[in-house]
């Protein structure tokens, strides 16, 4: 009964004691600042989660309601982009890891993050957030700027450092891929051969880069080539394709430019509309550039195209698919190997789909010298 009474006056004791000491603790203080973001952690091997974060004091409504949003108009680009080329002719099924860097948007965030590009099954179009990182900086600034290297697919021609300021963004897939064999300006004589065995031999579709800055085309020795004033003027060597093809259109008349990136498209009344915004602005054309200026250089560029492809279709270097006429059981020779250069210089402008705009004067002189060479 003596060791009961002496283990509870030790509780006792016990009880009596924390009450004192917390009757002593004072008030709470104020909260400490707030952390930094800690860092999501590693997404494990072979993960293709892009995690970027969210910058903090982001107001979503300052985005995503109309009531607020009077800076970037996300519902309105949002609309325009569903016009656009970027949204429905993509090919964002394309989304195998060889392709998917520039054919959707989640390939194209990994290759910009430095990632390794995976295959994308469940992938989207190249998108808001292929060009935009908003939630993780809070603006709708440009994922990436830096200069773009562009792989010449001429033998003997240097590779393009691309370096048009928000252009590069664009030419980071609006670029030309390897080919193989390369033609080469240098192979003229009878003995020298090129064999092709891909209906495909064309330096892809994103040849825009190149031929804006002049340069990519198989030029002939001997043949002096020059560019339009676009490939250096100052305006577009800092906005890139943005100062034509993303300029806004006049209120009413229907949706081009912006987030449509369309210089054609159709008015409000169902009439043909050209965007000449962007050209008319006081450092470039400065009002002069009228619809049948812009119409007179694609006639042009055309009339062209067709003399060279009657040309080639006659050689059976084109089959009647508009393809090269080649395949690994039926390889198409070429001899003097040079004049693969004009079966090039076809698909490069067909490809560029300005039809001479972007740049007008190596655009023709490329298609004259091809036809000259075959003619020969």
């Amino acid at each position: 009964m003596k060791q009961l009474k002496n283990v509870l006056k030790l509780i006792v004791a016990g009880l009596l004691l924390v009450g004192m000491f917390a009757a002593c603790e004072g008030p709470e203080g104020p909260a400490g600042p707030k952390g930094d973001q800690g860092d999501p952690g590693d997404p494990g091997p072979g993960s293709v989660v892009n995690w970027e974060g969210f910058k903090e004091g982001i107001v979503c409504a300052s985005c995503h309601n109309p009531d607020y949003d009077t800076t970037y108009y996300v519902w309105a680009r949002k609309y325009q982009w569903a016009l656009s080329k970027h949204s429905y002719g993509g090919d964002f099924e394309r989304n195998a890891s060889s392709c998917a860097a520039c054919h959707t948007t989640e390939g194209f965030v990994q290759s910009q993050m430095g990632r390794t590009v995976t295959d994308h099954v469940n992938a989207s179009p190249p998108g808001c957030f292929a060009c935009h990182s908003p939630h993780s900086r809070a603006d709708f600034s440009l994922r990436n700027v830096d200069p773009v290297t562009v792989g010449s697919a001429v033998e003997g021609v240097a590779d393009l450092v691309f370096d048009y300021g928000k252009g590069n963004l664009c030419v980071s897939c609006h670029k030309t891929r390897s080919l193989s064999p390369k033609p080469d300006p240098t192979k003229t004589a009878d003995t020298d051969t090129i064999t092709i065995t891909s209906s495909r031999w064309y330096p892809h579709y994103g040849v825009q880069g190149q031929m804006l800055a002049g340069t990519g085309g198989f030029e002939f020795q001997g043949v002096s080539y020059f560019s339009s004033a676009h490939t250096n003027s100052g305006v577009i060597k800092v906005e890139g394709c943005v100062i034509c093809h993303m300029a806004d259109p006049n209120a009413g008349t229907g949706f081009g430019g912006g987030h449509t990136m369309n210089i054609a498209y159709e008015g409000t009344h169902g009439e043909d509309q050209e965007l000449l915004t962007g050209c008319n602005v006081t450092v470039c054309h400065a009002g002069g550039l009228t619809t049948l200026d812009y119409k007179e250089a694609q006639t042009t560029t055309e009339e062209l195209l067709d003399s060279l492809h009657a040309l080639l279709v006659a050689r059976d270097w084109l089959d009647e698919d508009g393809l090269v006429n080649a395949s690994s059981g039926s390889p198409l020779k070429i001899a003097p190997a040079y004049l693969a250069g004009a079966l090039f210089n076809y698909f490069f402008i067909e490809h560029d789909l300005s039809e001479g705009v972007h740049n007008t004067s190596y655009t023709h002189k490329l298609l004259e010298s091809s036809i000259d060479a075959l003619n020969e």
